[in-house]
């Protein structure tokens, strides 16, 4: 048997090890509530929401998201005190799933059009770009870190890649070339802090506000969260630029720049991009827009804030449907939502909202046992001490696991701690919610912690040595950002 099969067989074990734990932990659940256990001293409920959150961590940590999230969603219902229609409610009728949904749609209506190629071609294609080799890094990584702020994370990137490795032809660089490993680590880990400076497009931030908005009744905009995001990222961006000069460097000194032939010769601007990036742009506006002016349009203000956060999406999905140019529509809806919705994902986001309501719910019993167990330690800790133990449990777990899960677990873990604790909870809970969305979105470290990562991995123009201590050192700055940037202009914005 070769190394490859023997490693195939080792994980196939290992992972059908954790379907049987995993699936075992649910089935303890299911009949405890059944023959009304009293397991380790715990009422019914209690023990069956806490055992649905352990056999549910350990399917999605080690077998897959998709299947696993619809067992979560049938042990949620199966808890005393739960009905099915409050798990689906809880779940596929939250506002923040069918936010992911049309925005997926719009994604990937843009991604059909040239626009995403037009904006990378004028960025790295300017006057400041073709200057020098070090100006085209900066102005590539710029354009990474703008497109990645409104586009999702794992799409941006296979747009991306096949850039990355023409600049590589063109510099004459070859896989396992230092230059090349660091820039497209440094790439991935821009794409990582576009997606953490804008809840726009991304589900890490937008899960984190949803649960606390399902808990609080208070919810938390986009412009809101990008004020403080952007600050944050942007001096971690600005680190990210400095360690690749000084630390983890791109050698351009013998290269030669000239534009990128897949970013040339493309087609005139027609009238499908033209309605196509309109819309997004519009959906994009009315997120922003309103709250911006809302002392001038007071009333046009309330309106998009009582719509939410789902409303532009819906609506745009719904003209770009209508639309019609050359007699076919701007988008084909059913295609749309086959091809452009990542599900696994989506199942993933919907179970985890209605288990967060679940375990916050005081009528379950983990509010109070937590008030028991866990609260007095976290509590104890002064303001800067427990937003630093939030923002480095977040930010530890997203790297070496699911970073969808990492958001899920830990916000929810930090609302129930806040619940139980209620006003000796010294630190600004829902900064705290916005830290965690924002640190899981933070994830380069290990293959584990994003599809890019592994993808980037596995093509070896670089390698996991290379990755972890460039991603290790740029973690440690993330939680700088996040403690000395990031907490303090929340707790401004959001007193």
């Amino acid at each position: 048997m070769s190394s490859t099969e023997a490693t195939r067989c080792r994980f196939d074990f290992q992972r059908g090890l954790a379907t049987v734990l995993g699936i075992g932990i649910l089935l303890l659940a299911f009949f405890n509530t059944l023959l009304h256990w009293q397991l380790f001293g715990l009422s019914s409920q209690t023990f069956a929401a806490l055992a649905t959150l352990a056999g549910s961590l350990v399917l999605w940590l080690f077998v897959a998201t998709d299947w696993p999230s619809l067992l979560t969603l049938v042990s949620l219902g199966l808890i005393p005190e739960m009905t099915y229609g409050q798990v689906s409610q809880w779940s596929f009728g939250n506002t923040t799933f069918v936010f992911l949904l049309f925005t997926f749609v719009m994604t990937y209506a843009l991604n059909q059009t040239s626009f995403l190629k037009r904006v990378t071609s004028k960025v790295i294609h300017s006057r400041f770009a073709m200057s020098r080799p070090s100006h085209f890094i900066t102005a590539f990584l710029g354009v990474v870190l703008l497109l990645s702020s409104v586009i999702s994370p794992t799409v941006i990137f296979m747009f991306l890649l096949p850039l990355f490795e023409e600049i590589c032809l063109q510099f004459d660089w070859k896989k396992g070339d230092p230059s090349a490993s660091h820039l497209l680590v440094a790439m991935f880990i821009t794409i990582a802090i576009g997606t953490a400076i804008t809840p726009i497009n991304h589900v890490f931030a937008i899960t984190a506000m949803g649960l606390y908005t399902a808990l609080s009744k208070v919810a938390i905009s986009n412009w809101q969260y990008m004020q403080f995001a952007i600050p944050a990222g942007l001096a971690l961006f600005l680190v990210l630029l400095a360690s690749i000069r000084f630390l983890f460097t791109i050698d351009t000194k013998d290269v030669q720049i000239r534009e990128l032939d897949s970013l040339t010769g493309l087609a005139p601007v027609d009238k499908r991009e033209r309605w196509i990036v309109g819309l997004f742009l519009g959906m994009v506006a009315m997120w922003l827009i309103p709250e911006i002016f809302a002392t001038v349009f007071p009333s046009f203000a309330t309106f998009f804030k009582q719509a939410g956060i789902m409303f532009p999406p819906l609506l745009m999905t719904g003209i770009l449907a209508l639309l019609k140019v050359d007699n076919k529509p701007l988008v084909n809806i059913s295609e749309a939502i086959s091809k452009g919705v990542h599900w696994p994902s989506m199942l993933l986001v919907g179970s985890t909202l209605a288990l967060g309501t679940v375990l916050s719910n005081e009528k379950i019993g983990v509010v109070a046992l937590l008030n028991e167990q866990l609260s007095p330690f976290v509590v104890g800790l002064s303001p800067v001490w427990m937003v630093l133990f939030f923002v480095v449990w977040a930010g530890v777990q997203t790297n070496f696991t699911s970073n969808l899960v990492t958001v899920s677990v830990v916000t929810t873990m930090a609302l129930t701690i806040y619940q139980s604790a209620g006003s000796r909870f010294s630190a600004n809970i829902a900064v705290i919610c916005c830290g965690i969305g924002y640190m899981a979105s933070l994830a380069f470290v290990t293959a584990p912690a994003m599809p890019y990562v592994a993808i980037s991995i596995g093509s070896e123009w670089t390698n996991s040595r290379t990755t972890f201590l460039f991603g290790c050192w740029m973690l440690l700055w993330s939680i700088l950002s996040a403690i000395a940037i990031f907490y303090p202009l929340g707790v401004l914005v959001l007193r």
